[in-house]
């Protein structure tokens, strides 16, 4: 008899570091990183909406006003 929910292997790897930023997000099994978009593009993956507003703290720029 087992002691419950038995222990699993553990998960597959998804993310690795990416080459072109350093941070640990290219995907193994797409070849592209989701931070930079190194592998899909020669451009720098950026968006406008993802930019900090008037310089501001991160943690300030995220409070919603209700």
């Amino acid at each position: 008899m087992t002691k419950g929910t038995p222990s699993r292997r553990g998960g597959k790897i998804v993310h690795i570091i990416c080459r072109r930023c350093g941070k640990h997000s290219f995907h193994v099994q797409k070849k592209v990183c989701a931070s930079c978009g190194f592998g899909d593009t020669a451009r720098r993956r950026q968006y406008s909406w993802a930019k900090l507003r008037d310089g501001r703290a991160s943690m300030k720029v995220h409070v919603r006003k209700h």
